[in-house]
């Protein structure tokens, strides 16, 4: 036994070995990883187990927390100083009609930093960066001294300021495409915008914002660049917003412009040139979120600018215009859709062609008599929904419709065709619901309950206002067998719900309305035709309940 127990711990005492020399060789690894790629590079010990206190940690995180920002921090501080020395220098020779001077230091100034950051290089690579930003905002400052900026103005021909600009901004957009630079693009992209409402002319200001729009779409779909798709399209839009607010920034006030010019034009390209991102390649190369995004914020752009544009220039005839929208958009849905790629996409442009289209039948045949025609419409969406596949389109269809009536009832006075068309849409909707909601992969019944709610209740309302008083509750007591047929005949007890709370509805009616109101006959009629109607119904669940205990206690 005792051999045996010193051979253990012989074992043992040789395994402990191994695990030192195991530890202190990984020690070794660590050290000189360390010293060859300059990381920090730490095991998974504590301080204690390396025997360094907890302060003296504190205390290198703490230096290392100054080193970066004296590192970084000065280096952007003392780039932004200088950038605002040298314009305040400017603006001094400028105020002392040294106009030509002020634009041969920056020139001058523009060719320094330049060579700085070239200088700096490979030895300060963060400021060299600095350097050359800086370089290319004082660059372009320095061009638009030329003409745009009428304090500094160098000369009157515009040709010659117009072109300085342009061309120091191609230039820089050369470079940011050559060293793939999203930062730089994007500063060109607001250097463009500056260059457009400095411009303060429709044609030219709109020309650089469809540029700005496609150069954007280009380079998603080139490089990748999904940050500067949405920093895109709010300038694009806000742009537009400028122009038709008549160029506050530089006319000092805000109005809507008085003539179009037909800017409109360069609002549905730039429409047009965010729309092609539907037909980029669904791939994970091509993230949803950012497609979907620049999408959403498209379209939000588009309907608030051109709202405004129809009801500055195109009150008479706006429905031409959104004829045409929801023409585009449906087709180009339908394309999507057929194509199968961006579900959720097509989706968008159908639900966008049918507000566009709603928008034009109001336009065309007037309110009241458009209600009837968009109740209507809902049904068609639902039933665009079922060849989509798409959820979305019957929540956002739910939407309008629910929003629709309430509009309908809130402004309109009562029309027997309207009420029963949204009665009849909204029941025949859900129904459609209910025959193919594994096709619309809809998962809970709210949406459904929602229609049906809205069918009934437009049901009653709609008897209310057609029939005359004294027959409103026998109507609504026909209405209420009514639900309760079509619920044996279907096998469906919502609507057997629907049938007992019409029931109700029409008890509290009779006793609270038609009482005091409808003569002695009639209500003898009305009184003993909710009864039968209401022990009918009695009598049917009695048997059904008796019937299952029958078959629970005698199976088969």
């Amino acid at each position: 036994m005792e051999k045996e127990a010193d051979h253990q711990l012989s074992d043992f005492d040789k395994l402990s070995g191994r695990i030192n020399d195991l530890e202190k060789r990984l020690a070794r690894l660590e050290s000189s990883v360390f010293r060859e790629t300059g990381e920090n590079f730490r095991s998974f010990t504590t301080p204690e187990q390396e025997n360094i206190p907890v302060a003296e940690g504190t205390s290198r995180q703490n230096e290392s927390v100054e080193s970066r920002i004296g590192e970084y921090g000065m280096a952007w501080l003392g780039n932004i100083v200088l950038l605002f020395g040298i314009l305040f220098l400017s603006q001094l020779l400028n105020k002392n009609d040294q106009r030509l001077f002020s634009l041969l230091l920056g020139i001058t100034s523009v060719a320094g930093i330049y060579f700085a950051g070239n200088y700096t290089k490979e030895s300060f690579p963060y400021m060299s960066r600095l350097f050359n930003y800086n370089g290319h905002i004082l660059l372009f400052i320095t061009s638009m001294r030329i003409y745009l900026l009428e304090g500094a103005r160098i000369t009157d021909i515009p040709l010659i300021g117009y072109g300085a600009v342009l061309i120091v901004i191609f230039i820089l957009m050369y470079l940011g495409l050559k060293r793939k630079s999203q930062l730089l693009v994007i500063i060109v992209w607001i250097m463009t915008t500056v260059t457009a409402i400095a411009s303060n002319s429709t044609h030219l200001m709109l020309s650089l914002v469809v540029g700005i729009a496609g150069t954007s779409v280009f380079f998603a779909l080139r490089n990748r660049w999904w940050t500067g798709l949405i920093v895109s399209v709010i300038l694009v839009y806000f742009t537009f917003l400028i122009w038709i607010a008549g160029n506050p920034i530089m006319n000092g006030s805000v109005g809507i412009i008085t003539h179009h010019q037909f800017g409109y034009i360069y609002l549905f390209t730039c429409a047009l040139l965010f729309s092609l991102l539907g037909l980029f390649p669904d791939s994970q190369e091509f993230p949803v979120n950012f497609i979907h995004g620049a999408i959403i914020l498209n379209g939000i752009g588009f309907s608030f600018i051109l709202t405004l544009t129809v009801l500055a220039f195109f009150t008479e005839n706006y429905f031409i215009y959104f004829g045409m929208i929801a023409a585009f958009c449906m087709g180009y849905s339908i394309w999507l859709q057929s194509r199968g790629k961006w579900k959720t996409i097509a989706a968008m442009y159908a639900i966008y062609s049918f507000v566009a289209l709603s928008i034009t039948i109001g336009g065309i045949y007037k309110f009241p008599l458009a209600f009837f025609l968009l109740s209507i419409q809902s049904l068609l969406v639902v039933s665009m929904a079922l060849w989509f596949r798409s959820r979305f389109i019957v929540i956002m269809n739910t939407i309008l419709f629910t929003g629709l009536l309430i509009v309908y009832l809130a402004t309109s006075e009562p029309v027997a065709s309207i009420n029963f068309s949204f009665a009849l849409v909204a029941l025949a909707t859900a129904r459609v619901m209910n025959w193919r909601k594994k096709r619309l992969e809809i998962r809970t019944e709210l949406i459904r309950n929602i229609y049906l709610f809205a069918g009934a209740a437009m049901v009653l309302y709609s008897l209310h206002e057609a029939v005359p008083p004294h027959f409103v509750t026998l109507s609504w007591a026909l209405s209420a067998m009514l639900f309760f047929i079509l619920s044996v005949l279907i096998r469906n007890i919502k609507y057997r719900w629907l049938a007992i709370l019409t029931m109700i509805v029409t008890v509290f009616y009779l006793f609270i309305v038609d009482l005091k109101n409808i003569s002695l006959g009639y209500r003898i009629v009305a009184l003993l035709f909710i009864s039968i109607i209401s022990l009918g119904i009695s009598i049917f669940y009695t048997r059904r309940v008796k019937s299952k205990g029958d078959e629970h206690h005698h199976p088969d």
